[in-house]
C-alpha cells in the first residue's frame, strides 16, 4: 500500500517538528511564524493541507486571534491523528451531504474503517455503514457498534455480500486503486473514494473516467469526493426449474426448464438437458437434481441463478392455496429482493425429527444412512474441515433449507458449488461401491440409489451455516396436475 505523505506548512523549528513525529512520512512545503499566520489559511486553501504549530503557546494564540480552521493543528495532534489517509471534519461533512443527497442511506462498506478513525463515537443521522475490523485496530472497541451498523472481522465475512456503495479513502497509487477495483467487484457497483488533490491518482481518474459508467466529483478539502459507477452488465436472471419428466409448464420469462438425468433418461420431452458440456449427468441416479445444479454451475454466465422443481416453485404470495403460473416469483422479483437480500431459499422446514432420523425413515435402513453419513463427513473434512461443526449442527438438528431450491447471484453461487463439488463428487463415487445384500445402490430401489442426494439436499444449509449470508425466504406453490 501506498505511504500516505501529508503536505504540511510548519510553524516553528523543523527539527522540533520532527522529533515530535517520529518517523512518520511528511513533506514540509513551507514555513512561516506567528507573525504570518494570518496569511497561512490562503496558503492552505492551495499549495498545503496542514497549518502545523511545534509551539502549544502559539497554537492557543492562533486559535484565540484567527478564524477556526480544523487543518490548523499542534505537532502532538498532527503525530497521533493524522495517519494512513486525508482526513479533516469538513471533508467529513462533505461525505455526509454527498451521502444525503444522492440518497446512499443503504449499505455502505467503509473498507479503509474512515469513518472509525474520525473520532466520531456514533453514526451521523440515518447513515450506518459497515467496516472490516481487522483494517483498523481501533474499529475492534464495542462503542464502533453506534458508527457501524455491522463490523465485519475479516474480508472473508462480507466477500458474498452486496452493497450500495464501497468507500475507498485511503492513499491509493493508480495501481492499487484499480486492484482494490477487482478485490471489491461484486460488492457494489457504486465506489465512493476521496481522491487526494495533485495525487497520481487525480490525475489517473481524470484520464481514466470512460472506463465508468458515470463520474461525479463533489470538490472538499484537500481534494474532491468522486462517485463512480462502474460498467455493469444487464440483469440476466437464469432459474432452471428441474425435471424428469414431462413438466407440462410454459417457462416464465427469466426461467428455464433443464431435463436432469438426461444421459439415462429412457425418453426425452424436448427439454434442454443436464448432459452437455461439463456435467455429471451420469450420476443423476445417485445425486437426483444436483447433476442440474452442476450443469448450471459449469455452463451458464447468468448473473443471477438458481434453481427450482417442476412441482415446487416459489412465490412472493404469502400464503399461496394452490398454484397459480402467474404467481411464480418473477425475474424481476428476483433482481430486486438479490440487492437487499444475497440468496433466496424455501422456508424452511421444520420437523419433530432429526434430519438423520428423516432420511432413516425415508430409506428404512439406519445402516445404510450411517454409511453415507461416514463418507460425507470424511470427503468435508478432508477439504474443508472448518465445515464439520456445521455439518454436525444440521445433521442432528430439526431445521434446514429444503429442495435444494435456491436462487441467487452468480459469485454466490460459484462460491457455493465451489466449495460443494470439492467433495460431494469424491464422496458420492465412493458411496456407489457400497452394496447392501450383495447389491451396489446403482442395482436397487431409486430410494436407495439416491442416499447421497439426501445429504446433499442439506449441504446448503451447511453452507449457509458458515457464511455471512443474508438469507430472504419465500413460500412454495406446489402443483399437483403432473
Amino acid at each position: 500500500m501506498s505511504t500516505y505523505v501529508p503536505r504540511v506548512l510548519l510553524c516553528g523549528n523543523e527539527d522540533d517538528f520532527r522529533k515530535t513525529i517520529g518517523d512518520k512520512p511528511v513533506e514540509v512545503v513551507g514555513r512561516t511564524n506567528f507573525a504570518q499566520a494570518g496569511d497561512a489559511a490562503k496558503f492552505l486553501l492551495t499549495d498545503t493541507e496542514y497549518f502545523v504549530f511545534t509551539d502549544a503557546v502559539e497554537f492557543a494564540l492562533y486559535l484565540k486571534n484567527f478564524p477556526p480552521n480544523r487543518r490548523a493543528m499542534s505537532a502532538e495532534s498532527f503525530a497521533t491523528k493524522i495517519h494512513d489517509g486525508f482526513f479533516s471534519y469538513d471533508a467529513l461533512n462533505d461525505f455526509y451531504g454527498i451521502v444525503r443527497r444522492k440518497k446512499i442511506f443503504g449499505r455502505v462498506l467503509d473498507f479503509d474503517c474512515y469513518l472509525a478513525k474520525s473520532d466520531f463515537r456514533t453514526a451521523a443521522g440515518e447513515f450506518k455503514a459497515a467496516c472490516i475490523a481487522q483494517n483498523f485496530a481501533g474499529a475492534t472497541l464495542p462503542i464502533y457498534e453506534n458508527v457501524y451498523a455491522k463490523v465485519f472481522r475479516t474480508f472473508d465475512e462480507c466477500r458474498l455480500q452486496l452493497f450500495d456503495a464501497i468507500l475507498l479513502t485511503r492513499e491509493r497509487t493508480p495501481e492499487e486503486f484499480s486492484d482494490a477495483l477487482i478485490d471489491t467487484d461484486a460488492l457494489s457497483e457504486n465506489i465512493l473514494t476521496f481522491v487526494r488533490k495533485n495525487s497520481p491518482l487525480e490525475s489517473w481518474l481524470q484520464t481514466s473516467q470512460k472506463i465508468f459508467a458515470q463520474v461525479d466529483a463533489f470538490k472538499t478539502d484537500g481534494g474532491h469526493w468522486c462517485l463512480l459507477k462502474k460498467v455493469s452488465p444487464p440483469a440476466d436472471v437464469g432459474v432452471y426449474i428441474v425435471t424428469h419428466k414431462d413438466a407440462k409448464l410454459s417457462a416464465p420469462k427469466g426461467y428455464k426448464i433443464i431435463h436432469a438425468g438426461h444421459a439415462l433418461a429412457k425418453n426425452d420431452f424436448g427439454y434442454a438437458g443436464d448432459d452437455t458440456g461439463d456435467n455429471i449427468s451420469c450420476l443423476n441416479i445417485f445425486l437426483d437434481e444436483i447433476t442440474a445444479l452442476y450443469w448450471i454451475w459449469r455452463n451458464t454466465t447468468h448473473t443471477h441463478a438458481g434453481l427450482v422443481h417442476y412441482r415446487r416453485l416459489l412465490t412472493s404470495k404469502p400464503t399461496p392455496k394452490r398454484f397459480n403460473a402467474k404467481d411464480i416469483l418473477s425475474a424481476a422479483e428476483i433482481v430486486k429482493l438479490l440487492r437487499e437480500y444475497d440468496l433466496i431459499a424455501c422456508t424452511e422446514m421444520v420437523s419433530d425429527r432429526n434430519q438423520r432420523e428423516l432420511m432413516i425413515m425415508s430409506t428404512g435402513s439406519p445402516e445404510l444412512v450411517a454409511a453415507a453419513e461416514e463418507i460425507v463427513r470424511k470427503h468435508l473434512a478432508r477439504v474443508h474441515a472448518d465445515y464439520l461443526d456445521a455439518f454436525d449442527a444440521v445433521i442432528n438438528g430439526f431445521v434446514f433449507f429444503e429442495y435444494g431450491i435456491h436462487v441467487t447471484r452468480r459469485n454466490v453461487l460459484d462460491a457455493y458449488c465451489t466449495w460443494l463439488f470439492a467433495f460431494l463428487l469424491d464422496a458420492t463415487e465412493e458411496m456407489s461401491a457400497v452394496t447392501v445384500d450383495g447389491k451396489k445402490l446403482d442395482e436397487m430401489p431409486h430410494v436407495y440409489s439416491r442416499m447421497m442426494s439426501f445429504f446433499a439436499e442439506r449441504m446448503l444449509t451447511v453452507w449457509l451455516m458458515k457464511n455471512h449470508l443474508r438469507i430472504k425466504t419465500l413460500p412454495i406453490m406446489y402443483r399437483d396436475d403432473v
